[in-house]
């Protein structure tokens, strides 16, 4: 672990050498390389691609609407403006009132016996300033997941109901955005619904390989490779992702992920596979797993793959990557738990929720992989978006290869 973590840090290190290198390329790079041309980015029955957007698929904002009726999530310094002791004193400054709501936002993330709610959200009382996006008209983005129409009596008192997807297709599962969808951070001018920012800065990337592709409009058995990325993405001098550029898979198996799809008037669809990636938050090093992963995606003649990456989140995991970063670790692989401690009570005072009201939210809408005792379910269904660039995707040995020969 601690010398992957050395070589994903100074792969981090060198993303602005690589960088400069590939706009180097790209200058040099004959015009018509620059664009391909239908069916160029196939090669003996294989295409590979980088991705170079990827966020949650979501939904329409919540915020203001029938489908938030009681309005938004709170934080913590929220709930203390709206207490008797948060309310603004005769005289006090705007600097000065600020400062106390943020202290008196602390005081809600600490347990009587000194815990702190974001390491331990377990341990807190239920958070009667957590909303959930309940609503039965509500759209969201994503495709159906588990082949059902969950929308009876009994799923709309749960609140598990199967969205109506924003091009009318019916059985959506996205019960991630019904935890989140009356977050303010969220709606569509949120701070949390990308996280690509890291990934163009070099720090992880994900990667998609087609095998034995005999048409690339319709083709009934194709292989797939789902794979972190093991090489920083190449941009140009306008930070656009370039086209065509080699890029190894991660050595670790735990990365890669091999499954079976089919294309159909261009669209791929893959067989449920279990994938992991790398996620970098504040310098801190985590995994975001996605269980029963699938692909949807429209794949153009110009070699442009394009749709959604969905599956089911295991419940603590999303919670660890997303909201209390309880597992990071640095690039040396060591623990980073006072950096999270840090992170996690931060985004609770500016971000629209408390970590015990997102952590009781996610158990609440779960909907995948039921525990064999209990039944209570473990996962959380998960869209994201994404577009992906053809790109050259080697195994490392053979990198390692082109590397010495350069």
């Amino acid at each position: 672990m601690a010398s992957r973590r050395l070589t994903r840090g100074w792969l981090l290190a060198a993303a602005g050498t690589v960088a400069v290198l590939g706009a180097a390329a790209y200058m040099l790079r004959p015009p018509e390389r620059l664009a391909a041309t239908s069916g160029s980015f196939l090669r003996d029955g294989t295409a590979g691609f980088v991705l170079t957007d990827i966020a949650y698929a979501l939904g329409p904002d919540g915020q203001d609407t029938p489908a938030c009726p009681q309005g938004m999530s709170m934080d913590v310094s929220q709930i203390f403006a709206a207490s008797p002791a948060g309310k603004r004193r005769s005289g006090e400054d705007d600097e000065a009132y600020g400062k106390r709501l943020e202290e008196g936002g602390k005081t809600l993330s600490v347990a009587p016996d000194g815990s702190d709610y974001c390491l331990h959200p377990e341990l807190a009382p239920i958070d009667t300033h957590a909303r959930l996006l309940t609503s039965g008209a509500a759209r969201a983005d994503g495709i159906d997941l588990d082949g059902k129409v969950s929308r009876s009596p009994v799923d709309a008192r749960s609140g598990r109901l199967d969205f109506v997807g924003m091009d009318g297709r019916k059985g959506v599962d996205n019960q991630f955005w019904r935890a989140v969808g009356c977050n303010r951070s969220y709606q569509s001018a949120g701070q949390s619904n990308g996280f690509k920012v890291e990934m163009l800065t070099g720090s992880w990337g994900i990667l998609v390989k087609l095998d034995g592709v005999d048409d690339l409009r319709n083709d009934d058995d194709v292989r797939v490779g789902i794979h972190a990325n093991a090489d920083p993405l190449q941009l140009s001098p306008t930070r656009e992702a370039l086209e065509y550029a080699t890029y190894a898979v991660d050595p670790d198996a735990r990365f890669r992920a091999s499954t079976r799809g089919r294309i159909r008037d261009g669209v791929l669809t893959t067989e449920p596979v279990d994938v992991r990636f790398h996620h970098v938050v504040n310098g801190m090093y985590m995994e975001r797993p996605l269980r029963d992963a699938r692909i949807e995606a429209k794949l153009s003649p110009e070699g442009v793959l394009k749709g959604y990456l969905a599956g089911y989140t295991p419940v603590v995991d999303l919670y660890d990557y997303q909201f209390g970063f309880r597992n990071g670790r640095d690039a040396k692989g060591q623990p980073t738990l006072a950096r999270a401690v840090a992170s996690a009570n931060g985004a609770a005072r500016v971000l629209g929720h408390t970590c015990a009201g997102i952590w009781q939210s996610l158990h609440r809408m779960a909907d995948g992989h039921p525990d064999s005792k209990t039944g209570a379910f473990s996962s959380i269904s998960t869209q994201y978006r994404f577009e992906a660039r053809p790109a050259f995707v080697v195994d490392p040995p053979l990198r390692e290869k082109m590397v010495r020969n350069d």
